[in-house]
């Protein structure tokens, strides 16, 4: 007898119409958007333990791992890399300078730029905290393959770039997927 109830109840479920209240509660509970923001939400607090075990906050994990990658940067061009303000890179910047992760000095090709070097200490930090960012993930996508983790992470990297316009097709999204894959 209960299966008959549920099984009335999923058809009752779906012959609502969008608009009625229980209709939308159906639909924000598979919004793409919300489920971002929500799945986001947890995994940045994940994440955010992660490195704070590792005396880093995320912006700060993002920007050693751009130094590592790419080596000695400008700071006006780390500020434009990471997307942020410049008073914002600064604070940033001083914490990881005062514990010996990364120096600042003048270009001495043109001394108004100042570059931005990770350290020997600022490496091994990094890839301590790396290394505990990837169990973290490995437990957060746990219930995905790794053939839908590269999927997700395809459409993940096409959305960002999407949004950022950094799309080489004129930033739209089915654009940004076909050329990542």
């Amino acid at each position: 007898m209960s299966r008959y109830i549920r099984l009335v109840s999923v058809r009752a479920t779906e012959q609502r119409a969008p608009g009625t209240a229980a209709g939308l509660l159906e639909e924000r509970r598979s919004s793409p958007g919300l489920l971002l923001a929500l799945l986001g939400h947890h995994a940045m607090r994940r994440l955010r333990e992660v490195h704070t075990r590792h005396e880093l906050s995320p912006r700060q994990f993002q920007l050693l791992g751009l130094l590592h990658e790419r080596g000695p940067l400008g700071q006006r061009e780390l500020g434009q890399l990471m997307e942020i303000d410049p008073s914002i890179l600064v604070t940033l910047l001083n914490p990881l300078e005062a514990e010996g992760l990364l120096s600042r000095r003048r270009d001495p090709l043109d001394r108004r730029r100042h570059l931005v070097t990770l350290t020997a200490q600022g490496e091994r930090r990094l890839a301590a905290a790396a290394h505990a960012q990837r169990e973290a993930e490995d437990e957060l996508f746990a219930g995905l393959d790794e053939r839908q983790r590269e999927e997700l992470r395809v459409l993940l990297t096409a959305l960002k770039d999407s949004l950022s316009g950094d799309c080489t097709g004129g930033g739209a999204p089915e654009e940004c997927i076909k050329e990542d894959r």
